[in-house]
């Protein structure tokens, strides 16, 4: 009975988590769609991200600004899309077609525009280095998620998938992370680099962790079972 309840408990607590989890995404993903008014045309005044760039804010870097900040957004709600549809059958058509749009902006659109990106980044090469990283990572999540699933091994193409969607997502907790040490005055150099590298690295990493640790535990219950069945 206890079992009972406590499994019970952890159900409404992953439910309500994620109610909040996603609470929190739309709320930032309106923030920063909130500062595109200050992009179109290019207001360096008003705009957070474009202060002291007007000298920079030409060529090849406009062009990938503009690609950055129209396929990205597109990226994340059509990849939210895919992990809400992925595994339901009703879904399969539009998932197949929705998930080669994701594939074909962040191979071609998102990681290219992010890499022209980084080249400026605030702070230096170091941060810039963390930022060509996540888009060359971001490109290769989602080849990998499309060639298993051309494969037809959907287990690897659900592990590959949500790696890329947690690497599209890694703006978002970039804006909290840089929102948080303004708030707190610990704001600097130091730690818009650690920013850079830490808000697609350390939610990559929550998820291994998770990978590996449910592997674990669905080992140990098989390695029950079987050795339970051979009692028996």
């Amino acid at each position: 009975m206890a079992s009972a309840d406590k499994q019970f408990r952890m159900v409404w607590f992953r439910k309500i988590a994620i109610v909040l989890l996603g609470m929190l995404f739309v709320k930032v993903l309106l923030s920063i769609l909130y500062q595109y008014q200050w992009y179109f045309p290019a207001d360096f005044e008003q705009a957070a991200f474009l202060l002291d760039r007007k000298k920079m804010f030409v060529g090849a870097y406009r062009f990938a600004f503009y690609v950055h900040i129209i396929a990205s957004p597109v990226a994340v709600v059509v990849g939210l899309g895919l992990m809400i549809s992925g595994g339901r059958s009703r879904f399969q058509k539009a998932h197949r077609w929705a998930g080669r749009l994701v594939v074909l902006i962040a191979v071609f659109f998102v990681a290219p525009s992010g890499v022209v990106m980084s080249t400026q980044a605030f702070s230096g090469p170091i941060a810039g280095l963390g930022f060509a990283s996540l888009a060359v990572a971001t490109a290769g999540t989602a080849a990998a998620a499309y060639c298993f699933a051309r494969r037809r091994k959907f287990m690897q193409h659900q592990k590959w998938a949500t790696r890329c969607f947690i690497l599209l997502c890694s703006p978002f907790l970039l804006r909290l992370m840089t929102g948080a040490a303004f708030v707190t005055d610990v704001e600097s150099v130091l730690t818009y680099r650690l920013s850079a590298w830490l808000s697609w690295l350390a939610p990559w990493a929550v998820y291994e962790i998770w990978l590996w640790k449910t592997n674990c535990n669905n080992c140990t219950k098989d390695r029950f079972a079987k050795i339970l069945s051979q009692k028996l």
